[in-house]
């Protein structure tokens, strides 16, 4: 009796066991033929970027989605402006980093576009989707999925392409990016090294308070005979670094006065040459009183316009001191 019973035992195991390697043999064959299964391709496809670059030369707009937020960047005069989630001056570098991320994919396998494929390699929700839109409402979508860090390697899919792609990933994170690496809060759009002349006026003054001139990394003043090279730079740097707290993209015609009676007269006005003979003029107000619609404040926030952008900026009270050049700065 007993025996029997572990003979029994012994003979369900057999076919528990046998079961199940029929079944991973078959779920093997399964991957094997669907999730695997890879396009026959020549190397000559194999080494086109599916990503059109007529479309990436002439990109006017940019929808950038990943798992922390969707940014929306257009072009306007030639400048890039971030529309959402806030309108702010866009950061040109990850623009420019974005799209030169796209010119260097390179494929390395190709996939079927099929549902099982889809869904294994997370292209139906996508880590990173960008969506590209040119003058002539030329547009394209690229889906990124799956982003293996052991082999390097991404899937992604591109409009106008009925593959998936397996490539290479992109030299930059991108599926952390960020607000803060789409905003360039800077009001100055040049840096310390190119700049030429930096002239100060007050108020509607047509002579200079200060002007500052750079040759050979070495600094002069017109005010004053000797100045410091290093703390010059140090001030001016200062300035150049304020940042803005928002900009007014959007204004009725009340709030246009507004901000026309203030800027119409200003604090300070200047003026900044560059060495590549760009010259950019900017006003500074006063304190401004408060602005219900724009939460700003009575006196807290100041207004700069600037002649190489669109909109005015919004900028907290802390930096006007800033626009102040004392000799004791550049001594």
């Amino acid at each position: 009796m007993r025996f029997t019973s572990l003979r029994s035992r012994s003979i369900y195991s057999t076919w528990f066991c046998l079961s199940f390697l029929l079944l991973l043999m078959t779920y093997l064959g399964f991957i094997e033929f669907f999730q695997d299964s890879r396009v026959e391709v020549s190397a000559t496809e194999l080494l086109k970027n599916p990503v059109r670059s007529d479309i990436l030369t002439n990109a006017e707009t940019i929808r950038f989605k990943n798992r922390i937020g969707t940014f929306l960047i257009k072009k306007e005069n030639d400048l890039w402006i971030l529309k959402e989630p806030r309108v702010m001056p866009a950061q040109v570098r990850t623009v420019n980093s974005l799209i030169q991320s796209l010119r260097d994919i390179k494929v390395q396998t190709i996939h079927e576009y099929e549902p099982i494929n889809i869904q294994s390699f997370s292209l139906d929700k996508p880590i990173i989707q960008i969506d590209l839109t040119t003058k002539l409402d030329d547009n394209i979508s690229i889906k990124v999925g799956i982003i293996n860090p052991i082999d390097n390697t991404s899937y992604i899919t591109v409009t106008g392409h009925d593959y998936i792609f397996q490539t290479n990933i992109f030299k930059t994170k991108m599926e952390k990016y960020e607000l803060s690496r789409f905003i360039d809060s800077r009001i100055f759009s040049m840096n310390i090294d190119n700049v030429k002349e930096f002239s100060l006026y007050r108020a509607k003054s047509k002579e200079t308070f200060n002007k500052l001139s750079q040759k050979n990394s070495v600094w002069s003043a017109k005010k004053y005979n000797t100045i410091s090279s290093e703390n010059t730079s140090k001030k001016l740097t200062s300035i150049l670094n304020i940042t803005t707290h928002m900009i007014i993209d959007k204004q009725d015609e009340e709030l246009k006065t507004f901000i026309t009676n203030y800027l119409d007269n200003p604090l300070y006005r200047i003026t900044v040459r560059t060495f590549d003979n760009k010259q950019v003029t900017y006003k500074v107000s006063n304190l401004v009183k408060a602005i219900k619609d724009l939460k700003i404040e009575k006196r807290q926030y100041f207004l700069v316009s600037s002649s190489d952008r669109k909109y005015p900026y919004v900028i907290n009270k802390q930096f006007l001191n800033e626009f102040v050049i004392k000799y004791s700065d550049l001594k």
